[in-house]
C-alpha cells in the first residue's frame, strides 16, 4: 500500500490532553484566516492555523482536586446559524463527562497575526455561547435485559454518555441538527440546535435510532481483555452527513459503516461495508474510526474512513496488519463502491512522522493557506512513531489533497475546489 507524506503537523499533545477529532472552519471573507478546531479530550479544545500553530487553547475546567470536568470528544463546524439578528458560524463539541453539547461562536474578526495574545479574549476566535439550559443528551441507556426496546436511567458518570458527533442543515426547513452517538451503546440520537433569546444555543431532542447488539451471530457486548479477536463493543463513533443528500454515514467501530436517510429517518438494516471482523476481504480492520466526505461536482466525491486496526505495543488485533493505520476511500455516490486505501507516511525532508491509529479526520476541497487544492487533516495517535506504546503523544497531520489524489494506489482521484461548505 502506497504512503503519502504530510506537509504540516501541529504541536505534540501529552496527557491529560489527547488530540482527537479536527474540523476545518473556512473564513467567510479571507481564506488565509481559516482555522482548524480540534478536540483534545480532557485537555480541552485547540484552535490551529494552517501552519500548525496554536491560535487558541481552551483548557478543560477542573474541580477543586484538579480533576477535569470536561472531555471533548468530537467537534464539528456549523455555518450560518441564525443567532439573534445575525448569522454566525459555530463550533460544536460533545462533552463526554458532562453528557452535553458545548457550543462556541467563531468570531470572523479575531486577531490573526504573530502578535495575537492568547490571554486577550478580544484577539481569539472562539466565544462560548452554550446555553445554561443545555440538556443532557443521554439521560437513559438501553436496558441490558431488553436491549432492543427497554431503557433504564443513565448515571451521569461520563461512561454511557455523548461520544461521536456530526452536524447537518436540513435544506427544506433550514433547521440545524446534531447527530450524537452514545459511548458503549448502539444508539444514535438527533438533536435540533436552538437559538435562545439570550443569544446562546441549546439542543432539543428529535428522535433516536437503536441498532442491533449482535451481528452475524456475534454478541457485540462480549468482552475479553486477553483475546482482542474476541473483544467486542456495540458502540459507534465516527460519523459524517452528506450535506447534499441528507445521508448519515455512521461507523460502528467493530462492525462497519451504516447509512441513515435523515430526510425519511430510515436506517438501512445492515452496514453497507463491514470490518474484517465480519468480512475477511475487508480493507478496514477495527476499530473503524473517523469518517469524512470530499465533495465533487454533480454528486461525485469520496467518503474516507480510518482503519485504526492495531493497538501499538500489542500484537495486531487481526491478520494482515498492512491494512492497519490506513484510510479506505469509497465513492461518495451510493452504493459507495470501495476504491482502495492509502497510508500517511513520514515526510523525512520536513521531519514529520506518519500517522498511526487515527481517531478523527476532516477533509476539505476548499483552497486554504498552503493547501491550494484542499487538505486532509488527520489525528495521529502516536506522534513520533512510538511503537512500544510507552509514550502517549498525539497531534494532527495536514496532507495536501492533490498529493493524495495524484498518488492514490487505485488510480488518480478527482481534485475539485468548487464545493462551498457555506452553500452546499
Amino acid at each position: 500500500m502506497r504512503g503519502i507524506a504530510p506537509k504540516v503537523e501541529t504541536p505534540t499533545e501529552r496527557d491529560p490532553a489527547d488530540m482527537d477529532d479536527p474540523a476545518v472552519w473556512v473564513h467567510p471573507d479571507d481564506p488565509d484566516d481559516s482555522l482548524i478546531v480540534a478536540a483534545a479530550k480532557e485537555g480541552g479544545l485547540r484552535v490551529f492555523d494552517f501552519k500548525g500553530r496554536v491560535v487558541q487553547r481552551l483548557p478543560a475546567e477542573v474541580d477543586a482536586e484538579g480533576e477535569p470536568l470536561n472531555r471533548y470528544n468530537n467537534v464539528e463546524v456549523v455555518y450560518g446559524f441564525r443567532l439573534g439578528r445575525k448569522r454566525v458560524d459555530l463550533a460544536v463539541a460533545t462533552d463526554r463527562l458532562r453528557d452535553r453539547l458545548k457550543v462556541w461562536r467563531l468570531d470572523e474578526d479575531y486577531e490573526h497575526d504573530d502578535d495575537h495574545d492568547e490571554d486577550d479574549a478580544d484577539d481569539l476566535p472562539l466565544r462560548d455561547v452554550t446555553s445554561p439550559r443545555m440538556t443532557r443528551l443521554f439521560p437513559t441507556r438501553p436496558d441490558p435485559a431488553d436491549l432492543a426496546r427497554g431503557s433504564v436511567p443513565n448515571p451521569d458518570d461520563g461512561e454511557n454518555t455523548a461520544y461521536g458527533l456530526a452536524v447537518y442543515r436540513d435544506k427544506a426547513s433550514g433547521r440545524v441538527y446534531a447527530l450524537v452517538n452514545q459511548n458503549d451503546e448502539a444508539v444514535i440520537a438527533q438533536y435540533e440546535l436552538v437559538a435562545e433569546p439570550d443569544h446562546t444555543v441549546s439542543a432539543k431532542f428529535v428522535r433516536d435510532w437503536r441498532f442491533p447488539y449482535a451481528y452475524k451471530g456475534q454478541d457485540l457486548t462480549q468482552e475479553n481483555e486477553d483475546d482482542p479477536a474476541r473483544d467486542f463493543s456495540p458502540q459507534f463513533e465516527g460519523m459524517v452527513v452528506d450535506q447534499q443528500t441528507g445521508v448519515l454515514y455512521a461507523g460502528q467501530e467493530d462492525v462497519g459503516i451504516w447509512r441513515i436517510d435523515l430526510r425519511t429517518g430510515v436506517a438501512e438494516d445492515r452496514p453497507f461495508y463491514e470490518t474484517r471482523s465480519f468480512d475477511p476481504n475487508s480493507r478496514i480492520a477495527r476499530d473503524l474510526e473517523g469518517l469524512t466526505i470530499y465533495y465533487g461536482a454533480d454528486g461525485s466525491g469520496y467518503l474516507l474512513a480510518s482503519s485504526q486496526g492495531m493497538a501499538h505495543g500489542q500484537p495486531p488485533t487481526l491478520p494482515t496488519p498492512g491494512l492497519d493505520d490506513s484510510f479506505a476511500v469509497f465513492e461518495r455516490q451510493t452504493p459507495n463502491r470501495l476504491l482502495g486505501s492509502f497510508r500517511i507516511e513520514a515526510n523525512r525532508d520536513k521531519g514529520i512522522d506518519g500517522v498511526q491509529e487515527s481517531d478523527g479526520s476532516d477533509v476539505s476541497n476548499v483552497p486554504l493557506p498552503g493547501f491550494p487544492f484542499g487538505v486532509l487533516i488527520t489525528q495521529d495517535g502516536y506522534d513520533g512513531d512510538v511503537f512500544d506504546g510507552s509514550v502517549e503523544a498525539t497531534n494532527l497531520k495536514l496532507t495536501p489533497w492533490d498529493a493524495i489524489a495524484r498518488h492514490f494506489p487505485g488510480g488518480p482521484l478527482k481534485v475539485d475546489t468548487r464545493y462551498d461548505p457555506r452553500r452546499p
